[in-house]
């Protein structure tokens, strides 16, 4: 919430001097926050006519340290007959420390700075300021310049391929406009500005190469509003601003190729729109970012790299993203709605990584449309360990959205990718560690290659077949090799060949029947127990798929 700053103004029969400019009068001027006296500073008295005559004679003009009344670029040019949007030049304009005053409007438009602009420290105490359509060939500093509740405007302004600098301005509310501005190839540095409760808009925005800097940034509860920006190859520097409850929007904005860095930003309570945004080939990061309460939208974005790593993520995440290699969810903590499932329009991740995520909430993807096991697949940073724990992650998301079919696919990778880990972990340790790689082959055969760990029973029945008729032929092998019988007790004349005993028996044993009508000899004994004992396992794995797959 904004302070409220009010100025007492005293015109003392002073003379005041300095620099090069000396004044008749001094001005007194009381700076006062809720009412409490803050400061005093005195400044020379220039009034308006005098400056106006200085640029018609085509003079520098240097207002430090003055304090001047209604200035208006438009009255002078209705004094000197020009049209309104005839632009004036000046060649240097030096306002360091000065002190503008205005019962409605400071105004600097139509003006072709050509070259020094310097407003550092500079008050602009009431009313509008307008900087509309102006020219600025040189550098432009408004460092901790102080601009009242009004709208400022700077609205069509090109500040040329120089610097512009906003270092540590306030303003104390109203809108800050720079729709349309060129920026060209300077670099434009907004660091710890204080908008307070200003409504401030960028839309339509231009920047080329220069870097684009708002670390420290206070935004109050209006709008911040970026759509259609192009930002060009700069850098774009957000870290540690905070946000206030309003809405922020870079909707539809394009970057050429430089990083968007969001780090360590603090949102608040209304939502974020990155629709539709082309992040080109740079970074995107929003690492160790508070979102606050509000709807975050990722919706139809392209980037390349997109990372919201050790991120608080309260908020419903909109990344049904148009296209994206990687997205980094590594490391955060989720209380709310990732929602990455296509809807209308086609989701076109490569990879993306939840390793170390806290997940209270819900992740809402689709196995199939989504491509999951890619997703994780493609990871280059994280171990067999790592993506074991993805999956795992991802299973019991999708086990609280009722997607069952996807919930037993990612829990048959997170086995995959823990058995991975184990015998890679093995291997590396050698010694009685690596005889446990017999129990590590026989868990890959059993438990995945016959069953996938429970989940599909058709498989089960099938591997039980299979290992049925094995059973069977090995008996009939045992006989023709002399190795082991099948005798009959009871004497039966049924005329069964010996390939149809041994399938009988085979049965008989697997399914742990046990009449006692055929009993082996010999090798085949064994045969019978290690069958019996089989039969045993695979029906009760049978049992558990099945009754798995039933109830849910």
């Amino acid at each position: 919430m904004s302070t409220t700053v009010t100025y007492q103004i005293e015109i003392l029969d002073t003379p005041f001097e300095f620099e090069s400019r000396e004044c008749e009068k001094t001005v007194l001027v009381k700076t006062l926050i809720q009412n409490q006296l803050i400061s005093k500073k005195r400044f020379g008295l220039v009034e308006k006519e005098t400056v106006y005559q200085e640029l018609k004679n085509g003079k520098e003009i240097n207002l430090s340290r003055c304090y001047v009344k209604d200035f208006s670029i438009t009255e002078y040019k209705k004094i000197v007959d020009f049209e309104v949007s005839t632009h004036i030049d000046v060649s240097n304009f030096k306002a360091e420390n000065a002190f503008f005053d205005c019962d409605l409007r400071t105004d600097f438009s139509f003006i072709n700075f050509n070259r020094i602009v310097n407003f550092e420290n500079a008050t602009f105490s009431h009313g509008n300021v307008s900087f509309f359509q102006c020219e600025f060939n040189d550098i432009v500093n408004f460092k901790n310049a102080n601009f009242g509740n009004g709208e400022i405007s700077f609205q069509y302004a090109d500040f040329g391929n120089e610097k512009v600098l906003f270092n540590s301005a306030v303003f104390e509310g109203g809108v800050v406009s720079f729709v349309n501005a060129n920026f060209n190839n300077g670099q434009a540095n907004f660091n710890s500005v204080n908008f307070n409760n200003s409504k401030v808009k960028f839309h339509y925005a231009k920047f080329k190469k220069g870097d684009i800097s708002f670390q420290k940034a206070k935004f109050g509860n209006q709008t911040f509003d970026c759509r259609r920006v192009e930002f060009g190859s700069g850098k774009i520097d957000f870290r540690r601003a905070v946000f206030g409850d309003g809405f922020i929007t870079f909707d539809e904005s394009e970057i050429i190729d430089g990083k968007f860095n969001f780090r360590f930003v603090r949102f608040g309570n209304n939502d974020v729109s990155f629709h539709q945004v082309d992040f080109g080939k740079g970074d995107v990061l929003f690492e160790d970012v508070n979102f606050g309460k509000g709807h975050v939208s990722f919706a139809k974005t392209k980037s390349k790299y997109l990372s919201f790593k050790g991120s608080h993520l309260d908020v419903y995440l909109d990344l049904k993203v148009a296209e994206c290699d990687t997205i980094d969810l590594s490391d955060t903590v989720l209380r709310d709605i990732i929602d990455l499932k296509p809807v209308t329009n086609s989701v076109k991740i490569n990879t993306i990584y939840l390793n170390g995520m806290r997940n209270l909430g819900k992740i809402v993807i689709d196995w199939k449309q989504n491509n999951v096991e890619k997703l994780i697949k493609n990871q280059r940073k994280t171990d067999y360990q790592q993506k074991a724990e993805e999956f795992n992650i991802l299973k019991e998301s999708f086990r609280t959205n009722g997607q069952y079919e996807d919930e037993d696919k990612a829990y048959i990778q997170f086995k995959r990718f823990e058995q991975k880990a184990d015998i890679k972990a093995a291997l590396k340790k050698g010694g009685l560690s690596f005889f446990m790689l017999p129990y590590y082959i026989f868990r890959w055969l059993v438990f995945d290659k016959m069953g996938l760990y429970a989940t599909n029973p058709l498989r089960v029945l099938f591997s039980m077949i299979l290992i049925y008729i094995g059973f069977s032929l090995s008996f009939f092998m045992f006989h023709v090799l002399n190795l082991g019988d099948i005798i009959n007790t009871v004497g039966a004349v049924d005329s069964l060949h010996y390939l149809q005993v041994s399938f009988y028996h085979s049965a008989i044993t697997f399914l742990t029947i046990g009449y006692g009508d055929y009993y082996p000899t010999e090798f085949s004994r064994g045969l019978s127990i290690v069958e019996g004992w089989t039969g045993l396992f695979l029906m009760s794995y049978f049992t558990v798929a099945f009754v798995r797959k039933i109830l849910r």
